[in-house]
């Protein structure tokens, strides 16, 4: 095995935790306005990006950890 792939999986989990973070931290800072409905918090451009961020992370963790098989091309 090169080293190159070697460090492969180092560097899913490296990505997906960052990934994980940003998508968390992006929840938790993101401006609200008053009178703001559970609704439109949960629906709009912000959190459906952090979900897409937070979903991908997991992915990438699962797959740098070995629990997903990596794709051979």
């Amino acid at each position: 095995m090169t080293p190159a792939a070697a460090f492969l999986p180092k560097f899913f989990v490296i990505c997906s935790v960052i990934l994980i973070v940003s998508g968390l931290a992006q929840v938790l800072v993101r401006p609200r306005r008053e009178g703001e409905k559970m609704a439109e918090r949960l629906i709009n451009r912000s959190t459906i990006t952090a979900v897409v961020t937070v979903g991908f992370g997991i992915i990438g963790l699962l797959v740098g950890l070995g629990v997903l098989p990596m794709a051979h091309i």
